[in-house]
């Protein structure tokens, strides 16, 4: 067969693409990308299927230009549907009425036995290990957790005008309250303590020694409130 018939054989349309180009092993890369989340609970910062502790007072670079906000719909401890919005595109979040869903008779029932709505305001915010440059984007649905979100935003919001070009340093913390059911009750800080430039951030990151790569790991399923004991004792983490 000859040149011109093999031309003829391409489909109508097909894009020519520069020598080299491989578009599987592009959407591979792309496909493949993982998302480790951080989770609270119980006074304690984890990641990973094993729950891996990361220490109070370990430091990240927060991505705030890049902190989602809106609802993700849950079904059987999967996500179903995802309507999260850069929060700094300013588009408002949908009113939960907008989303249906709304028939309570049929939600599935949380570890009380009692509906739980299938769609759960979240917030995502990307974070970048300040010394190793692992990447992990920390979910909540929570009250603490977007408490901590929206205190961590005041903070931000306040100096990021006069500080061009730069990401914030954040420090995990914690602290409580006493709940009138579950007791001693633990919620996250996202406490403010530095910037950095975007271009060191950036070459920290790509300097920093390759970690392993975890398993891909699921958002965290939302879950009924329960009493919060005190942080138990430490577990295996690469910190």
């Amino acid at each position: 067969m000859n040149s011109t018939a093999l031309a003829s054989t391409q489909p109508a349309g097909a894009l020519a693409h520069p020598a080299g180009y491989d578009p599987y092993a592009a959407y591979g890369e792309q496909a493949s990308a993982i998302k480790v989340y951080i989770t609270f609970k119980n006074g304690e910062y984890l990641f990973g299927v094993e729950d891996d502790v990361i220490p109070l007072g370990t430091r990240f670079i927060a991505n705030m230009p890049g902190l989602k906000v809106g609802w993700k719909r849950w079904s059987a401890g999967r996500v179903t549907d995802d309507l999260l919005d850069l929060l700094a595109d300013g588009v408002p979040p949908r009113r939960r009425g907008e989303l249906g869903d709304l028939d309570q008779g049929v939600w599935e029932l949380d570890d009380k036995r009692q509906p739980r709505d299938p769609w759960q305001f979240t917030n995502e915010l990307v974070l970048r290990g300040q010394e190793t440059g692992d990447e992990f984007v920390f979910a909540t649905s929570s009250k603490g957790g977007l408490g901590a979100i929206g205190e961590l935003c005041k903070a931000y919001g306040k100096l990021y005008r006069q500080k061009p070009g730069m990401l914030p340093v954040i420090e995990l913390g914690h602290d409580h309250y006493a709940h009138k059911v579950y007791g001693k009750t633990y919620f996250p800080v996202l406490k403010l303590v530095g910037w950095v430039r975007e271009p060191d951030a950036v070459e920290a990151h790509a300097e920093a020694a390759a970690p392993v790569a975890p398993p891909a790991q699921s958002p965290p399923s939302p879950s009924t409130p329960a009493k919060a004991p005190e942080p138990p004792a430490p577990k295996r983490t690469r910190f």
